[in-house]
């Protein structure tokens, strides 16, 4: 059994957790946390608490969410928005969908709260088009809000009014960065604008805009409802609350999604998803996905936090972990995961757009035996190069699949080079042809 105790705050489970109904959700305490919000604490009250509670934002930075909304909220523009980021970018990623799909209200009613906080009247959800389950799900949860003046003008008949639209695109990986979001709410192309200025100050049609991914909304409306304390008393040190987890006991398993208390070691999650980190057939443990890093066995008393994951060469990121086999070649994989990140690059910026791809040709030829000593000195230099130069987080992250292989394996990458051979004996030639030219000197 897992080293800590279950607490369900986002998932819904049971027999009676059905929440998608208005009347299910409102008869378990839903919206009173924005009529306690509304009739009884000022704007800058809800963002202090949200402070006090240590919530960070889940879509990849990890800042303090209060912080970002002070910032909105001091501007003196009249007009101010807000986005609920609800864009798995990372497909195999299930969280957002999840949410939607379980837990409507509780989503509507964390943006609420934001743009009573921020001081907004109009917010913005943005989704997967493909997520056609979950956006029917939350259209109809947006719906049933408006008609019991939930959502709109004057809600609960206070002086509070916002809107909310739900919009749908499908961009790859890219369409979960937040410039990019708010280019395609604007109905233009979408592409990763450099930053700063940042949305808080600067944002949607160039006004004050909080954007959150919807994880980090809808912890809102318990830490309203159940006091900051009461959320932080739960979670790391620095880290309140709980995290879902899209867990793959192979790359290519069924996942399942499991809800954590941030700060639990990567071991204690793998048993609560029912998977043994014990089994000999494990050879290492990826955590953030797409962008995430290679782990050894060894670090799985890791705990679960922005900060030990970042110091181990692994991500928050899209929530995902998986666990990859004993005889997984780690000099394939990176170039497997370099491969797609370089399809999933907008191509925008010179440093993701090309160094991402001469990552993977290099490792191509490290796994073809073709390799040499230099190419390790070259993709140490590209490893830096990526991150340093990218307009967005994808290209910072980018590189964390090469820099976790090269550190916590680098006997697969100098066997390659060196014996010209693959150290688990699963490796194949890129190219089925090797052309080597001889020059002759005269």
């Amino acid at each position: 059994m897992p080293k800590f105790e279950q607490s369900y705050r986002l998932l819904q489970r049971g027999a009676d957790a059905d929440l998608r109904s208005l009347n299910a959700y409102r008869s378990s305490g839903g919206y009173s946390a924005l009529e306690k919000a509304l009739r009884d604490l000022s704007p800058e009250q809800v963002n202090q608490q949200v402070i006090d509670a240590k919530l960070r934002g889940r879509g990849g930075a990890g800042r303090l969410t209060g912080e970002k909304w002070r910032i909105t909220r001091q501007s003196d523009d009249n007009q101010k928005y807000v986005i609920c980021n609800a864009y798995d970018a990372d497909s195999r990623s299930l969280a957002a969908r999840t949410l939607l799909e379980q837990n409507p209200h509780q989503v509507i009613e964390g943006i609420l709260l934001a743009a009573y906080a921020v001081g907004a009247s109009e917010a913005y959800l943005f989704t997967r088009s493909t997520s056609v389950d979950a956006n029917a799900t939350v259209q109809k949860a947006v719906q049933e809000a408006v008609e019991a003046n939930l959502v709109g003008r004057d809600i609960l008949s206070t002086d509070f009014s916002c809107t909310i639209s739900v919009l749908g695109a499908e961009m790859g990986f890219m369409g979960g960065e937040e410039t990019v979001q708010m280019a395609l709410i604007k109905g233009r192309r979408g592409m990763p604008e450099q930053r700063p200025p940042f949305p808080a100050q600067y944002g949607l049609w160039d006004k004050p805009t909080a954007i959150n991914s919807i994880e980090t909304l809808v912890n809102v409306p318990f830490i309203v409802r159940e006091g900051a304390a009461a959320f932080a008393s739960v979670g790391s040190a620095t880290t309140g609350g709980t995290k879902i987890l899209t867990v793959y006991a192979t790359p290519t398993s069924e996942p399942q999604v499991v809800e954590v208390p941030f700060g639990a070691t990567l071991r204690d999650i793998l048993e609560h998803a029912g998977l043994s980190s014990a089994s000999s057939n494990v050879g290492a443990v990826v955590v953030g996905g797409a962008e995430g890093g290679a782990l050894p066995v060894a670090a799985l008393d890791t705990p679960y936090d922005f900060d030990p994951l970042e110091e181990a060469g692994a991500i928050v990121g899209s929530g995902i972990i998986e666990l990859l086999p004993v005889d997984t070649c780690m000099v394939a994989w990176a170039m497997d995961q370099s491969a797609y990140l370089s399809k999933e690059s907008c191509g925008k910026c010179v440093p993701c757009r090309l160094g991402v791809k001469r990552i993977t040709g290099i490792l191509e030829g490290v796994v073809s035996d073709l390799g040499v000593n230099g190419d390790l000195d070259v993709l140490d230099e590209f490893a830096d190069y990526v991150p340093n130069g990218s307009l967005c987080g994808f290209g910072v992250q980018a590189t964390n699949p090469l820099k976790t292989a090269k550190r916590y394996w680098p006997e697969h990458f100098t066997t390659h080079i060196q014996e010209q051979r693959c150290p688990t004996g699963t490796c194949v030639p890129v190219r089925a042809h090797r052309f080597v030219t001889k020059h002759v000197l005269p």
